[in-house]
């Protein structure tokens, strides 16, 4: 019977030894012919094996500096946020101006300011100070400067919501979602990527923050053109109806003793009830730009405004080729793509560590390039089950610099589009400026003339000048959509007006 147990003893510690041996070939194997991520191979081939240390202590100073840090970070961080809002390339109003409109208190001591200060200055100022959505961006952008607060203890929020309810018992039974202290523990090399994932987060905010701010001043800025143009609209299409109702006068008393026709009176009330439809579109289109107008200034719609800047021209301050290579490093909506570019790298770093062995923590699963005779591996290794979120991740990080590339790409022709829109704008505003205005004005003097020596009847004259009207009308168009398309390529840019 003795001899029986001996033998069966000894068949199963060669069962187990055996075991053992094909687990560490097999641990061995995939060992050699894993391939590790660029992060991992630099530290194996930097990194010397160090000898198992079991009781190896934490440099408790170094995670307290690293406390310090993030709590310097923070405030810095902050401060960048409070500030993007009126630094935000596009427009920065003065000091004086910012400080007037801060201390404005809502209702009517804020409207009573804005009928006598309707500039585009304090408009687009006023703007920044009450728009919804960027108090709703800044608001989103605050809130990530809690993480600063969660990376040094706890690794995301569902840990942070197992440790305030660790102890407590739900249905008669322990949460289970329950975790040991030391696997989230902040080592001072992981608690500096993490914080550095949540700069890069914060960034991303600020740059969100700062992409809500320029398309706030963009689309007050056009929204001021359109109701600019629309009122000259009005003025002008007013005019032209009564020179139409005046040459209508005209022809009734030339037809009344039989020298004009029927048919030029009819042509003359079609144009008058053209001008008319006319004149009432544009009011139609004030009312609308207003109203967008105080939208975007959290306004009531019944507000009122006082008198509007002259429409005037504008220039472009850069060639295409500069504008295109600043439009490539500065647009927002690149630098917020870069800031999330940077916060994957680091993830993926972070990531590393956690998977794979830490090369830096005074101990090395790794001894001599090979696996020592206990490599406290569990039998259910990481290879496989973690590095295919790895995987993911870093064919995600190739997929974000290409998007990166192509908005850099379509950037370039979104530039060229704007200049060439502003460029047919110039040259259409140029010539009713330049050649068409002043012939015309030549042929109401002409007209004017022959009128007064009674060589001409006075339609010629009213003719004349409903022409002028007609090429003010189209010039005042020319130079409102010249202003928009600069208002658009400076958004694309990232540049001030």
């Amino acid at each position: 019977m003795k001899k029986t147990l001996i033998v069966i003893s000894l068949i199963a510690l060669s069962v187990s030894s055996c075991s053992s041996t094909n687990m560490l070939k097999q641990l061995q194997n995939e060992y050699d012919t894993y391939q590790y991520s660029a992060y991992v191979s630099d530290n194996l081939k930097a990194q010397t094996a160090i000898k198992y240390r079991p009781k190896k202590s934490l440099n408790t100073n170094k995670l307290k500096q690293q406390i310090r840090q993030l709590a310097s970070r923070k405030k810095q961080a902050r401060g960048k946020i409070n500030g993007v809002i009126y630094q935000n390339n596009l427009y920065q109003p003065p000091r004086t101006l910012q400080l007037k409109v801060a201390q404005l208190k809502a209702g009517k001591q804020l409207q009573l300011w804005l009928k006598n200060h309707s500039n585009l200055a304090a408009i687009i100022t006023l703007a920044l100070n009450n728009n919804l959505d960027i108090k709703s961006a800044k608001e989103l952008a605050q809130s990530d400067l809690s993480k600063y607060d969660q990376v040094g203890f706890l690794d995301d929020m569902l840990a942070q919501y197992a440790a305030f309810t660790q102890d407590i018992k739900l249905s008669g039974s322990t949460q289970k979602h329950k975790r040991s202290v030391t696997t989230g523990f902040p080592f001072p090399g992981l608690l500096a990527l993490k914080s550095s994932i949540i700069d890069q987060s914060v960034e991303a905010s600020r740059q969100a923050l700062k992409q809500k701010a320029q398309d706030v001043i963009t689309s007050t800025r056009i929204a001021y053109h359109e109701l600019q143009y629309a009122q000259q609209d009005i003025a002008i299409t007013g005019k032209k109806i009564k020179l139409l109702n005046s040459l209508k006068k005209e022809i009734e008393s030339n037809y009344s003793t039989n020298t004009a026709e029927l048919s030029s009176i009819l042509l003359v009330d079609i144009d008058i009830a053209n001008s008319q439809n006319a004149r009432q579109i544009a009011k139609d289109k004030q009312q609308a730009q207003k109203a967008r107008l105080f939208a975007l200034l959290n306004l009531p719609v019944n507000s009122k405004l006082g008198k509007l800047d002259k429409l005037s021209a504008v220039k472009l301050p850069n060639s295409g080729i500069e504008l295109i290579k600043k439009a490539q490093m500065n647009r927002v909506e690149i630098t917020r793509l870069k800031a999330d570019l940077e916060k994957m790298k680091r993830i993926i770093q972070l990531s590393e560590k956690r998977f794979y062995p830490d090369f830096d923590a005074g101990f090395s699963r790794f001894q001599n390039g090979k696996f020592s005779t206990k490599p406290k591996i569990k039998q259910n290794n990481f290879f496989a089950r973690n590095d295919a979120y790895l995987t993911q991740t870093r064919q995600k990080l190739k997929a974000l610099q290409s998007k990166i590339k192509a908005l850099q790409t379509k950037t370039a022709d979104d530039v060229q589009q704007a200049i060439s829109s502003y460029q047919t704008q110039k040259r259409t505003y140029a010539l009713y400026q330049d050649k068409l205005l002043p012939k015309a004005r030549t042929t109401e003097d002409i007209a004017k003339n022959l009128f007064e020596t009674g060589e001409t009847s006075f339609i010629e004259v009213i003719d004349a000048q409903e022409m002028i009207l007609n090429f003010r009308l189209k010039s005042k168009q020319a130079l409102k959509n010249m202003n928009i398309s600069k208002v658009k390529l400076m958004r694309i840019v990232g540049m001030k007006n």
